[in-house]
């Protein structure tokens, strides 16, 4: 059984890429007990913040995202195979000296001057990790022969943990949020709060508050296009793609010349699996300048995927 390390999906073991993210997937073996012709004993490292199960040779939970400081309570478990081989592979990243990151769209956000506008990029941990936890939690139950009832109860169970674990709240946005919201009592129509409380929003991860506020702020400035790919990042935050594509298109309608459009482009259709048309869209965003940080983000994608 193999699984990405990326998003932990479940693969085969002939998949190329993973059908879920679209990462491109290469193995490692790691060294397993054998103790017999049909059972081997496997190491399972358990996370102290989730209680979950992860390969014994992994520096972070697979789960939440915990870095592992070695003190971890580490079990055996026995592992019927019809190989009689003493190794199995597990997932690994294509490069071992540097963790890739997950495909996400980029945003972008005012500078303080109100001004000027520059790339930010996005956390990578958010995409698919519920999912992922739900598809590997099931493929575990169906693996050992549990009965549904209990599936369902542990799907349950881990879902709560994730829920619990992510994302983490910044107190000092919390309080900014707050102090801009009782401002904008006395003046609802401030474009530059209204901004403002979108991205703290954003960046909370309270996106439909955030989605809010970016479509008043555009009702009085629909001249700005970052702000309208801001809002697009929001809809993919939520899996809404459809939406978040007909936003980014509309941008690159009005400006052709979008960089992070076309980026962000490849990027949703690299997360729904159209392969093609996303890299369609990564070339078009190199085109516009390569030695970017869109460009160089784009050039990896799409070499990544080749």
């Amino acid at each position: 059984m193999k699984y990405c390390k990326v998003c932990g999906n479940q693969v085969k073991e002939t998949d190329k890429f993973c059908s879920q993210c679209g990462s491109k997937l290469e193995f490692e073996e790691t060294f397993v007990e054998k103790l017999s012709t049909d059972v081997r004993i496997i190491k399972l490292k358990i996370c102290d913040l989730c209680g979950e199960e992860n390969n014994f040779n992994s520096d972070e939970c697979e789960y939440c995202g915990a870095g592992f400081s070695g003190k971890e309570k580490v079990i055996e478990r026995e592992i019927k195979q019809q190989d009689v081989s003493t190794k199995i592979e597990t997932s690994k990243k294509t490069s071992p000296e540097k963790k890739k990151e997950k495909s996400k769209p980029q945003r972008i956000k005012k500078s303080e001057d109100k001004s000027q506008s520059h790339p930010k990029k996005l956390e990578t941990k958010q995409i698919f990790l519920i999912s992922a936890v739900i598809v590997i939690i099931g493929a575990i139950l169906i693996y050992y022969g549990i009965e549904n009832s209990n599936i369902e109860k542990k799907n349950e169970a881990s879902s709560q943990v994730q829920t619990e674990n992510s994302p983490r709240i910044d107190l000092n946005a919390i309080n900014e949020i707050n102090r801009l919201e009782a401002e904008l009592k006395n003046n609802p129509d401030d474009p530059e709060k209204l901004l403002k409380l979108a991205h703290l929003n954003h960046d909370s991860g309270f996106f439909e508050k955030a989605i809010s506020y970016y479509e008043k702020y555009l009702s009085f400035r629909p001249e700005d296009n970052d702000a309208e790919v801001d809002l697009g990042v929001c809809y993919f935050e939520l899996k809404q793609y459809d939406k978040a594509t007909s936003i980014f298109e509309a941008v690159i309608q009005k400006n052709p010349k979008h960089q992070i459009a076309y980026l962000n482009l490849g990027i949703v259709n690299l997360t729904q699996g159209k392969i093609v048309e996303a890299k369609e869209y990564f070339q078009k965003c190199i085109a516009l300048g390569e030695h970017t940080d869109a460009g160089h983000r784009a050039a990896e994608l799409l070499k990544s995927h080749n």
